[in-house]
């Protein structure tokens, strides 16, 4: 079965031409891909806030010859360091637990969306359990990446804050 005539399927089936567990199990998907869709949208932007804070860190720990602690004494200039690639090192791990959450779905039904599949597979609870679990495994997924992102913006904004005192 192709993907149309999956598609076209499940609108039969909200359309009326099905039983009403089939019509349950279409608007669980429903909202089950109203919630995918919010985790890749809030992903997304949790990858551009992790893209700035990784760019930033990588350049006042890694690439730049200038030290920001010159003039301050030995312990701030050893937590400055500590703190600042601790928190590269979370906002990478971060990006690392949020690249899944966004990853492509090649299944449909159970059957493989990048390949003929003329099996009919249907659309019954073991599929919609499937989707179901997909979206509780990236969202325990997002959930890692996000305190990570946290964790790297407040190392971020502490290094700053080290920085501008000293």
């Amino acid at each position: 079965m192709t993907a149309a005539q999956q598609a076209l399927a499940i609108a039969r089936i909200a359309a009326g031409q099905g039983t009403p567990e089939a019509r349950a199990r279409v608007i669980a998907w429903d909202r089950l891909q109203g919630m995918l869709s919010k985790l890749d949208s809030k992903t997304s932007a949790l990858l551009r806030f992790n893209a700035i804070v990784v760019a930033a860190l990588a350049y006042l720990v890694v690439v730049s010859a200038a030290d920001p602690f010159a003039a301050a004494g030995a312990a701030v200039k050893l937590a400055g360091k500590i703190v600042g690639h601790v928190s590269l090192l979370a906002s990478v791990v971060s990006c690392g637990f949020a690249f899944p959450v966004i990853n492509v779905e090649w299944q449909f039904f159970g059957s493989r969306l990048d390949r003929a599949d003329d099996d009919g597979t249907e659309f019954d609870d073991a599929a919609l359990q499937r989707f179901g679990d997909l979206v509780t495994s990236r969202t325990r997924l997002y959930s890692w990446a996000w305190r990570l992102a946290v964790t790297g913006g407040i190392g971020f904004a502490m290094l700053v804050g080290l920085a501008t005192l000293h």
